[in-house]
């Protein structure tokens, strides 16, 4: 079995959460965004800008970057077990990037030295996608069944993370307000 490289993003990959961050100038650091953060991972990398996260470690001081990791991305306590000192002292521009961000292509990353690799997370309830298979009714073994074709995803953790972006961006205008 070969070692996990945490700069091969395999177009299998799930479940993963890459965090960086950066101690730049605040001038600097403005202008990472989610939109452009794809040029600080090297050559030809391909983001869904929608689901990259880039914001100042200042805007989640109150609960703490571990905090934020399990209820933003369900990360499981286990797998933050001995980092949570360290992570909730980061400083600088935070920068998370969940497998679901590299649209399913494989990709190998070259970070700009700017950027300062953290570590690779599992989220808790990850499970691998089940393989393709025809459905019994598709066959004509059995009637069609009534309502969805398939189980409605678990959009619990979505509401969360919007929730989360809303207070940090809420905490950010309060900051820049005050």
């Amino acid at each position: 079995m070969t070692a996990f490289d945490p700069n091969h993003v395999a177009a299998t990959e799930f479940g993963k959460v890459r965090l960086f961050s950066t101690e730049l100038d605040p001038e600097d650091a403005a202008n990472i965004t989610a939109q452009n953060v794809q040029r600080l991972l090297g050559d030809n990398i391909t983001l869904d800008s929608a689901k990259v996260e880039v914001f100042p470690s200042r805007a989640i001081e109150s609960i703490g970057l571990r905090q934020y990791m399990m209820s933003g991305y369900g990360i499981a306590a286990s797998n933050l077990a001995g980092k949570g000192a360290a992570l909730d002292a980061l400083k600088g521009l935070i920068v998370l990037i969940p497998s679901s961000a590299f649209k399913g292509m494989e990709q190998t990353l070259d970070p700009n030295p700017a950027l300062r690799f953290i570590g690779v997370f599992t989220e808790e309830a990850a499970a691998a996608p089940a393989p393709m298979s025809p459905h019994k009714s598709a066959q004509g073994d059995l009637p069609p069944a009534k309502g969805h074709a398939r189980p409605i995803p678990n959009t619990g953790r979505s509401w969360i993370g919007a929730l989360g972006s809303l207070i940090i961006a809420a905490m950010i205008v309060l900051f820049f307000v005050l």
